[in-house]
């Protein structure tokens, strides 16, 4: 795991800390269409992408994959719910493409908080921006026609583009594949 100038300094990490932290996490490679996480199953991992694309999905009560992310290289993987609460997931975490993480036990993350104190807001800042960005996700839905949702994705999301499967984008951005066909037409 790296942990970058900024986040050091924002947080007055001391190399003890840093040191404790990347022991912590350990790398675990995941083959494609392998899962991190399973409905049902209670999270016991944060994972961390160093190479790789993993992408969250529930199913809807007729059946249909819905995915609610993406975490391409650089973002964190968590269900927090799971995680936090000890309680079973309501979506799968699977991969996209071979993936590397560096990941870290729920016993271990606790530790943490104890040993490394600036990991309690670490982490109450990273679920602020998870919320920020399920906010934002939500009232895109209410604001925004399914065309506007797509142009938000490319504009937001360049390098998934060519990574993703189309039907995946359109679960997405709650369209099926023959709307996402259209706006891609139109453009």
């Amino acid at each position: 795991m790296k942990l970058d100038k900024s986040s050091i300094d924002k947080y007055n990490l001391t190399e003890e800390e840093i040191k404790l932290t990347m022991s912590s996490y350990v790398p675990q490679n995941i083959k494609a269409n392998d899962f991190f996480l399973k409905e049902g199953e209670v999270c016991n991992y944060i994972g961390f992408v160093t190479k790789g694309l993993l992408r969250s999905y529930f199913y809807d009560d007729y059946a249909n994959e819905i995915t609610t992310d993406f975490f391409p290289e650089g973002t964190l993987i968590i269900a927090f719910d799971s995680f936090n609460n000890r309680v079973p997931s309501k979506e799968y975490i699977k991969t996209i493409e071979d993936s590397e993480l560096m990941v870290v036990r729920y016993e271990r993350q606790k530790e943490l908080y104890q040993l490394v104190p600036a990991w309690n807001q670490i982490c109450k800042d990273l679920a602020d921006v998870k919320s920020r960005e399920m906010l934002d996700r939500a009232s895109s839905f209410q604001i925004l026609s399914a065309a506007e949702r797509y142009q938000k994705f490319c504009n937001e999301n360049p390098q998934l583009l060519q990574r993703v499967n189309l039907g995946f984008i359109a679960s997405y951005i709650g369209v099926d594949n023959a709307t996402l066909s259209r706006i891609r037409k139109k453009k």
